[in-house]
């Protein structure tokens, strides 16, 4: 039995979104193993890796130490799977429009803006709600 259900799912979400970035990163750089994989006859633009550099290295910024706040507020038990999966599903919208903002956009304020707020919301609610959980009354 998985005691911990949503940090299952959403590490392995993440995870797998983390894959599609590193691999979109070794085919902009021109990897052997990604050549050998896909067609590689375009020239791609510095800023183009850059930004999807830039989109890769901020996801794994952020998501860990989302990861391990989720891990512990489910192990505690003190949350409702409801209000997880909530904060799980807002924190997993920013970082996928954050994401795909710089991966497939020159230009996207309303992905870029929407993107770091639920990022931000998502990674304020679960301290927030641990430190209170902690606290004594």
């Amino acid at each position: 039995m998985n005691n911990l259900p949503l940090t299952s799912i959403f590490a392995s979400l993440f995870t797998l979104f983390y894959l599609f970035l590193s691999f979109r990163v070794g085919y902009f750089r021109g990897s052997p193993v990604m050549k050998i994989i896909f067609k590689m006859d375009e020239e791609i633009q510095q800023t183009k890796l850059e930004r999807n550099v830039r989109a890769h290295g901020n996801f794994a910024e952020y998501v860990p130490i989302f990861l391990v706040l989720l891990l512990i507020a489910e192990a505690l038990g003190q949350a409702t799977s409801n209000f997880l999966l909530t904060v799980c599903l807002v924190f997993l919208y920013g970082r996928l429009a954050h994401a795909i903002c710089f991966a497939f956009y020159d230009y996207n304020p309303f992905l870029r803006i929407s993107g770091m707020l639920c990022t931000y919301l998502g990674l304020a609610v679960l301290p927030i709600h641990l430190l209170l959980g902690a606290m004594p009354l």
